[in-house]
């Protein structure tokens, strides 16, 4: 078969391929954009950490953190889904949309970090489901201290520590004493 006839068959035959508004429904489980809902996120930065392709940066500062993701490079894996532990990340069910360029269809969002209850100062946020996982049993102490800045949660630990010892120290000069 020569090149002409291969040209001119392909000519004659209908389209091979399908039209954007004439698509196939995607499968069940297909995954498409990545979503994240700001009030689940902990700003932890694992989908950063685990993104293969780099199209989700996580960028944390003193009192935020930016959060962005650029469907352009990304390989619609799931990973970044399956392991974030706030479960704030999920994937479209559908196909991306039509772009350009790399980058038209980037996100960028801002995870704006709860005040602390003592300070005022930001906190950085964290997850109830994540606590009960890695702890079995939360003391209420525990409960408020995990809400609390790194300052204001330092200085607690040093008041407790300082008050286990004192307490220590005082109860074996009161046994050495009497």
């Amino acid at each position: 078969m020569n090149i002409l006839g291969l040209i001119s068959r392909n000519f004659r035959r209908d389209p091979a391929t399908y039209r954007y508004p004439e698509r196939h429904v995607p499968a069940t489980r297909f995954r498409g954009i990545v979503r994240n809902d700001t009030a689940k996120c902990i700003a932890c930065g694992i989908c950063d950490h685990v993104c293969v392709s780099g199209a989700i940066v996580v960028v944390g500062h003193d009192d935020h953190c930016d959060w962005s993701y650029d469907p352009g490079r990304c390989t619609f894996c799931g990973r970044c889904v399956d392991l974030c532990p706030g479960e704030a990340l999920s994937q479209d069910g559908d196909r991306a949309p039509t772009y350009a360029r790399s980058g038209d269809l980037a996100q960028g969002e801002q995870i704006t970090y709860p005040a602390c209850p003592e300070c005022g100062l930001p906190a950085r946020p964290y997850n109830e489901r994540l606590l009960m996982i890695a702890h079995d049993d939360i003391s209420p102490e525990f409960r408020e201290r995990i809400k609390l800045c790194e300052r204001c949660r330092r200085r607690r630990s040093q008041t407790v520590l300082t008050k286990g010892l004192g307490g220590a120290a005082d109860t074996e000069r009161n046994a050495d004493g009497a």
